[in-house]
C-alpha cells in the first residue's frame, strides 16, 4: 500500500509503539525510480506486517510531517515514493501493535535516534530491513488532580523522539481510550476521520477521569503502558490540543515537564524519560511560582544566608535546595546556609520547590538570582594571646602555646622574634634562647589559616630581658 505525502500524517497518526530497524544493505538499481526508496522488511516471529509502516523523514521534518510512508505488502516489500530526486533521506519503521521496536537504517546496524541515523539517497534500491522485536513495556501514566481538569481537549497521547520531536508511539499502543476510561483495540491505520473519533474519545478520558476524582479526592492515573520504545534510549511525551477544524500539532501541545512536574508547552522545554522504564507519570496540570525566592545576607566565606521563598499558585510545603554556580550543593537543603571555602569565587543561589497539598498536581519549582561572588572570609581572631613558658636565660627553652581562636579547623605556624624581629629559622612552637637573645626580650607571633579565609595573627606577651 503506498502512501502519497498527503496521506503520511493521516498513516503516521495512529503510531501505537516504537520502530527499531536495522538495515542489512542499500543499494543504487541501475534502472531504479530517483523518487522512490525500495526494499524488504524482514519481521521478527510473531511480529505481523499489517501494522507495519516504513518511513522517509526528511532532515528538520517533525511529529508527523514525514515525506513519505508506505506499509509494505504481505511479501515485506516496500517502496516510498513522492521523494525529491538528488535528496536524501532517513529511513524508519514502525509498527503500529509495538511488537517491532522503532529504530532507523544505519550501514547494517541498528539505531534508535536520527543522530546516528544514515542518509540514504532518493533512487535506492533493495535495502533489506531487519526489524528487531521491541523492548519491555514502559509504563506510562497521565495522571489528574482532583479538583479540577484542563479546559482544553486533548487530541491524542503520544510518545515522541526526543530531539527532533517525530512521531513515535501512541500511548497504550494497541489501545485506543474510550469516553469511560476503558481500552479498545485499534485495528489498521486510521483516517482523519479516525483520528478526529480519537480525540472525541481522549477529551472523554479526559473528563470521566476528572469526574473519577472529584469523587474521591484522589488523583486518577489513566495508564497506558507501550510497548516499541527501545530500552535506555530517550523519549518524551505529548498531547496535541483538538481543536474544531484544525490539524493538531506541536505548536499547540502540552509536553512531558519531568519528575514530578506540571506539563509545559514547548519543546524545546519538555523532559525526558528512558524507554523501558517501570514507570511514567505524566503530571498534566502542576502548581507556578508566582515570585522568585530572594537570598538575604553577605556573600563572604563564613557567613550565613537566608533565603525566603516566593509565592505559589496553591498551598503546599516547600523545600530548598542551594546551588553553586547553578549546581546543587550536596547536603545543603535548609533554609539557611553558611558559606564554606569551596563557595569561595562562586555565585550562590537557592532553588525552591513546592509540593501541592492536593494530589495529582505537579511540583512548582522556582529559583533566585544568583549572588555576587562569595569574597574570602574575615581573618579568624585570637580571643585568647599566645603565651610564653620557661625560664628566660640563655640556654633554657621556651615554649609557647597558640592561644584561643574564633574559627574552628585552622592550622598554626609559629615565629619567634627578639626585640620585634625574626629570628631566623625559629618556627617551631619551642625555642631555646642563645647568646645573641642575651637582654633582648623574645616574644612569638601565632599565624592562623584556613582555606576561605584571611590568615589572622596573634602576638605574645614579650619576656622579660634574657639574663646571661
Amino acid at each position: 500500500m503506498h502512501l502519497t505525502r498527503p496521506r503520511a500524517a493521516a498513516a503516521l497518526t495512529t503510531l501505537a509503539a516504537v520502530l527499531a530497524a536495522s538495515v542489512i544493505s542499500a543499494a543504487p538499481a541501475a534502472a531504479a525510480d530517483s523518487t522512490t526508496i525500495s526494499g524488504t522488511v524482514q519481521l521478527p516471529s510473531g511480529a505481523e506486517y499489517g501494522p507495519i509502516s516504513v518511513i522517509a523523514w526528511a532532515p528538520g521534518e517533525t511529529y508527523y510531517d514525514a515525506t513519505s510512508v508506505d506499509q509494505p505488502e504481505e511479501d515485506g516489500t516496500f517502496e516510498l515514493t513522492g521523494l525529491t530526486s538528488g535528496a536524501s533521506y532517513q529511513v524508519a519503521v514502525h509498527d503500529a501493535s509495538g511488537t517491532v521496536s522503532w529504530g532507523y537504517y544505519a550501514s547494517g546496524k541498528v539505531v534508535p535516534t536520527a543522530t546516528d541515523a544514515a542518509m540514504v539517497k532518493a533512487g535506492s534500491s533493495r535495502l533489506t530491513i531487519k526489524a528487531r522485536t521491541a523492548a519491555p513495556v514502559t509504563d506510562i501514566s497521565v495522571v489528574l488532580p482532583p479538583d479540577t481538569y484542563p479546559s482544553w481537549n486533548p487530541a491524542e497521547f503520544i510518545v515522541l523522539e526526543a530531539g527532533t520531536g517525530r512521531a513515535v508511539a501512541s500511548a497504550g499502543n494497541r489501545a485506543v481510550l474510550t469516553s469511560a476510561g476503558s481500552v479498545a483495540p485499534l485495528g489498521a491505520l486510521p483516517s482523519l476521520a479516525d483520528r478526529k473519533a480519537r480525540a472525541t474519545a481522549a477529551s472523554g478520558a479526559f473528563a470521566a477521569a476528572a469526574a473519577t476524582a472529584s469523587s474521591t479526592q484522589e488523583a486518577v492515573r489513566m495508564s497506558m503502558p507501550t510497548s516499541g520504545l527501545v530500552s535506555g534510549v530517550d523519549y518524551t511525551f505529548a498531547i496535541p490540543v483538538s481543536v474544531d477544524g484544525v490539524e493538531p500539532s506541536l505548536d499547540d501541545a502540552y509536553f512531558y515537564g519531568g519528575v514530578d512536574r506540571g506539563m509545559v508547552r514547548s519543546l524545546s522545554n519538555a523532559a525526558t524519560f528512558r524507554g523501558g522504564a517501570v514507570t511514567v507519570d505524566v503530571l498534566v496540570m502542576g502548581a507556578t511560582a508566582k515570585t522568585a525566592p530572594t537570598i538575604s545576607g553577605t556573600a563572604k566565606v563564613g557567613k550565613t544566608l537566608t533565603a525566603k521563598a516566593g509565592t505559589f499558585s496553591m498551598a503546599g510545603k516547600v523545600s530548598y535546595q542551594w546551588l553553586r554556580n547553578g549546581a546543587a550543593i550536596s547536603g545543603a537543603t535548609a533554609s539557611t546556609y553558611t558559606l564554606r571555602s569551596a563557595d569561595q569565587g562562586k555565585r550562590i543561589s537557592v532553588r525552591t520547590t513546592l509540593k501541592p497539598t492536593t494530589p495529582g498536581y505537579g511540583h512548582a519549582v522556582r529559583s533566585s538570582a544568583q549572588t555576587a561572588k562569595v569574597v574570602i572570609g574575615d581573618a579568624p581572631k585570637a580571643t585568647t594571646l599566645p603565651k610564653i613558658s620557661g625560664t628566660v636565660k640563655v640556654g633554657k627553652k621556651l615554649t609557647a602555646t597558640r592561644g584561643s581562636w574564633s574559627l574552628t579547623g585552622l592550622t598554626y605556624t609559629y615565629r619567634w622574634q627578639r626585640d620585634g624581629k625574626d629570628i631566623t629559622g625559629a618556627t617551631k612552637s619551642t625555642y631555646v634562647l642563645t647568646k645573641a637573645d642575651a637582654g633582648k626580650k623574645i616574644r612569638v607571633k601565632v599565624t592562623a589559616s584556613r582555606a576561605g579565609y584571611t590568615t589572622g595573627t596573634a602576638r605574645s606577651n614579650p619576656t622579660v630581658a634574657v639574663a646571661r
